[in-house]
């Protein structure tokens, strides 16, 4: 089957994929699942070689895709209309876009298809109130609107300042003044993909370095660029892993996030 996700909204569609994967997981305990970016060709014959692989007692398989759009055509239609109706071979795809006129089918076709719009105006104020409240904060009216504005269109830069937030010990709302405390406003969506990729492609060591560094001179925040990296969870096991204790060591004090990051990329 093919489960379609797309939209601008980023956050809130990687959040819907890890929600996918990680059900994926907990149902079928022998699952076999695996990353495909589509955009290098030889990504996309390891993906049909995936497919292909005979299954065992009857487990399951789940690709996720991204870059669909960037195959010829032809052949990646072929390849997931072969997959519409499989029961053992789940593709998961996730895409900015809406598919171009030639994979259309994909939205009548699709086991399920789910659109992540820019949220805006009222939809955007319950989005923050709703993520505040996950994390047990108490917004104003006038923080709720500031924070709004300064994140327009930038939702894990918005996320990242909510988790800031729920580590202060302040009781009580939280009013615009206790907000230009933390930081300066606004802050610029993250362009840290390139990183991301630098680490789970193996890239060579100064190509690790350079990326880190553009972020580091574009002022990224280092805990930004972790935790959006910790929460794709179709990371490598070993990686997510690695991952879970950096985040350990900076709990007890051993590490900070730009050492961690910095440790990552020498290491690779």
């Amino acid at each position: 089957m093919v489960i379609l996700l797309y939209g601008p909204d980023s956050y809130r569609r990687q959040k819907k994929l890890n929600k996918i994967i990680e059900e994926y997981r907990n149902r079928y305990s022998n699952l076999s699942c695996d990353y495909f970016d589509l955009e290098n060709l030889d990504e996309f014959f390891r993906l049909k070689e995936f497919a292909a692989q005979m299954l065992i007692f009857d487990n399951k398989k789940l690709a996720v895709l991204k870059s669909v759009y960037e195959i010829d055509t032809p052949k990646i239609q072929e390849f997931l209309k072969k997959y519409l109706n499989s029961e053992n071979f789940t593709v998961l795809i996730s895409e900015e876009k809406s598919p171009p006129l030639e994979l259309k089918f994909l939205l009548k076709k699709s086991f399920s298809v789910e659109e992540f719009k820019e949220l805006k105006e009222e939809n955007w104020r319950f989005f923050i109130r709703k993520e505040a409240g996950e994390r047990k904060l108490l917004l104003t009216l006038q923080a709720v609107n500031f924070l709004a504005e300064a994140f327009k269109r930038d939702g894990w830069g918005l996320i990242n300042e909510l988790d800031k937030l729920s580590l202060l010990s302040q009781k009580g709302p939280i009013d615009t003044k206790d907000l230009k405390k933390i930081g300066d406003y606004p802050y610029q969506s993250p362009n840290i993909f390139t990183f991301i990729n630098a680490i789970i492609r193996n890239w060579s060591l100064s190509q690790r370095i350079t990326t880190l560094e553009k972020l580091f001179i574009g002022q990224e925040e280092p805990v930004k660029i972790f935790n959006i990296l910790a929460s794709l969870n179709w990371l490598p096991k070993k990686l997510l892993q690695k991952l879970a204790d950096y985040d350990g060591m900076v709990k007890s004090g051993k590490l900070d996030y730009e050492e961690v990051l910095v440790d990552l990329s020498l290491s690779g």
